[in-house]
Formats: structure tokens, C-alpha cells, sequence
């Protein structure tokens, strides 16, 4: 299993997944800081010139929700996915998409101080986005009620950069979601990995 990885990116998403699932992994490295997304090798694994990008034995999936849902689908043992014919399947495949199709748009539009467009824009703000979530955790501690799953490893990583860039008030439901999923032992392997990776990288800048 390869991951396509860079520190401090999106990527981390994939790495705290691998890390939950405790399969062996290794990493491709792709330093965007370089420009190396955009070389030919890579773009024809993710023509979007952009982390992260699995590569399992010869399968390769790029975008985040893509990249989790296929590595859940993989290891339904984890439980970090919900198998087809499940009940909760739907809400599953819901809020696997809800990150890029709701969440991150929305930031962005914040983060750039854009008007938005409630009626045009599927994802509404981001004060429907937060309430979203806020009101599937009113039935449990996760997306799913007391199940984790991949999902909540998108939206509460995604959560994470909202609150570093100062999109969303700090406190409250959320808040208390995203120490829920920071607090996981996973969680704690990856960020100690991926800390550990920006400082080799940073010194291989400075050599």
C-alpha cells in the first residue's frame, strides 16, 4: 500500500485512516512546496496535481473521500466503514461526500470573504454546514451515532484546519467533536508521523 504524501496537506487524512487501520503502508513522496504534483508520473494517478493518492498494488484511487471509502471498503473488519445493505449505508455515503461537497466549499467561500449564494450553492454557508453536523451529532458522540467511522475522520480533520484558520468559533458541539476524534490513539500516531516528516522536510530544504 502506497500512500501519496506530503506533511502538513491533506494527505493527513489518509495517513490517520492507514494509522486506524493498522496495515502496513509506505510513502510515495510528492513534495508540492517543489511543484513535483505536477509532473506527468503523478498526474496520471491524480490529473488534479494534488494530495492525497493511494496506490494498492496497482489501484489507484485519488481524492479524500474516494481514498477512505475505498481503504474502509477494503478492511470492513475496522468498522470504519458500513457495508452495502446496511441501514446506516446511506447516511455513510452521505457524509463521506459531505466534506468536498459541502464543508471545504464552504470554508473556502469564507476563508476568501465571497458573498456565497445560499440558493445557488448546494452547500448553503457555513452556518448550514456547521448546523448539518451539529444535528447529526445530537444522536451520538459520531456522524453515525456511537459508531466512528471514516467519515468522521474527513469531517473532523477538515474541522480541525476550520478552527487553525479562525472560520468557526471556538467551543460548542463541534469543538467538543473534533477533541472527541483528536483524542483517538490513531489520531495521536499520525500527527506524531506527520510532525515528524515536516521536520525531515524542513531540513532537507535548509541542506
Amino acid at each position: 500500500m502506497k500512500l501519496y504524501y506530503w506533511p502538513k496537506t491533506r494527505a493527513f487524512r489518509a495517513l490517520w485512516m492507514l494509522e486506524e487501520l493498522g496495515v502496513p503502508y509506505e510513502f510515495a513522496y510528492v513534495n508540492i512546496r517543489a511543484g513535483e504534483q505536477n509532473e506527468p508520473a503523478f498526474c496520471a494517478v491524480n490529473p488534479m496535481s494534488k494530495l492525497p493518492a493511494l496506490d494498492d498494488n496497482g489501484t489507484c484511487v485519488a481524492e479524500s473521500g474516494a481514498v477512505l471509502l475505498y481503504l474502509a471498503d477494503k478492511y470492513p473488519q475496522s468498522n470504519l466503514g458500513i457495508a452495502s445493505g446496511d441501514p446506516l449505508r446511506g447516511r455513510f455515503l452521505q457524509w463521506m461526500f459531505f466534506t468536498g461537497a459541502c464543508l471545504e466549499p464552504a470554508m473556502a467561500e469564507k476563508m476568501i470573504g465571497a458573498p456565497g449564494n445560499s440558493v445557488s450553492f448546494g452547500w448553503g454557508d457555513l452556518g448550514r454546514v456547521e448546523k448539518a453536523i451539529e444535528s447529526a451529532l445530537a444522536h451520538g458522540p459520531w456522524l453515525l451515532g456511537e459508531r466512528f467511522t471514516a467519515a468522521d475522520i474527513l469531517v473532523a480533520s477538515t474541522l480541525q484546519i476550520a478552527y487553525m484558520a479562525k472560520l468557526i468559533e471556538p467551543g460548542g458541539v463541534l469543538s467538543e467533536y473534533v477533541e472527541r476524534a483528536s483524542a483517538r490513539e490513531a489520531h495521536e500516531r499520525a500527527v506524531s508521523i506527520d510532525k515528524a516528516e515536516a521536520q525531515k522536510a524542513a531540513a532537507a530544504s535548509r541542506s
